[in-house]
């Protein structure tokens, strides 16, 4: 039996190939803001922080701006990480929000933002250390690389 090589090779463009830790924050708290409309646009100096560690539970966009709101409440980052699914639920329903009218305002922050500051938007992501150079080599490769992303066009 032969081993054969791959001829693609997919990866994710959030995450994988791109931090984009940064721009998620910042998209959520601009969000957040909208729909909670807290005292101060200024978020407070922790709270990136918190949410960069917690990141994970996140599934859909969406969850973003109500992660920063279950921060805010004092929930415990012990807490989110075994509960995530109920404490978001929970916070939707609290607000008598909808998940994707959290999600549609999301994206269009995004889109605004895209459309408005290009430079901006993308300064507030960074390719992982050693990523372009590794794809580069695939460039004369059997290889073709696909990137896969939810990210705007």
């Amino acid at each position: 039996m032969t081993a054969s090589m791959p001829t693609i090779l997919a990866l994710d463009f959030d995450g994988v190939i791109c931090d984009g830790l940064i721009e998620y924050f910042q998209t959520a708290w601009r969000t957040y803001c909208q729909i909670w409309s807290p005292a101060s646009h200024i978020p407070p100096e922790d709270l990136a922080s918190k949410f960069y560690k917690l990141r994970p539970v996140i599934e859909t966009g969406w969850e973003m701006p109500v992660l920063i709101r279950a921060l805010l409440l004092g929930i415990s980052p012990e807490n989110i990480l075994q509960k995530w699914a109920t404490i978001a639920q929970n916070l939707l329903e609290e607000a008598d929000l909808i998940a994707a009218d959290i999600g549609r305002k999301l994206d269009q922050i995004r889109d605004e933002w895209i459309s408005t500051d290009l430079t901006n938007w993308l300064s507030l992501h960074r390719f992982y250390p050693g990523v372009v150079e590794r794809l580069q080599l695939l460039v004369n490769s059997p290889v073709q690389p696909v990137i896969i992303t939810t990210k705007e066009g």
